[in-house]
C-alpha cells in the first residue's frame, strides 16, 4: 500500500489525552492562583482541593485508558481468531 492510500487516525491516544488533561489542570491552577483575592489559608485549601481533584481526574483517565486498551486487545484477539478459523477451514 502506498503512503498516499494510508489514512491517519483522528483518534486521540490515551497518552495524548492524559497530557492535555495535565496541562489544562496546571494552567487552571496557575490562573486561579494569579487571580485569587483571598488569604493564604484559604488559597491553600483551594489548592489542596484542586490537587485532589487533579489526582482524581488522573486516576479516572488512567482507568479509562486501561479499559480502552483492554477493549482493543479483545477486538484484536477476536479478529485473529476469526482469521485463524478461516485459514483452518481452507485446509
Amino acid at each position: 500500500m502506498s503512503k498516499k492510500n494510508k489514512k491517519k487516525s483522528s483518534r486521540i491516544s490515551p497518552g495524548d489525552l492524559l497530557g492535555i488533561a495535565l496541562v489544562a489542570a496546571a494552567a487552571g491552577l496557575v490562573t486561579g492562583m494569579l487571580f485569587a483575592p483571598q488569604s493564604g489559608a484559604k488559597t491553600r485549601k483551594v489548592l489542596n482541593a484542586a490537587i485532589k481533584e487533579s489526582v482524581d481526574r488522573f486516576k479516572f483517565l488512567m482507568l479509562e485508558a486501561r479499559v480502552m486498551s483492554e477493549e482493543l486487545v479483545e477486538k484484536g484477539r477476536e479478529k485473529a481468531d476469526k482469521i485463524s478459523s478461516k485459514v483452518k477451514k481452507k485446509k
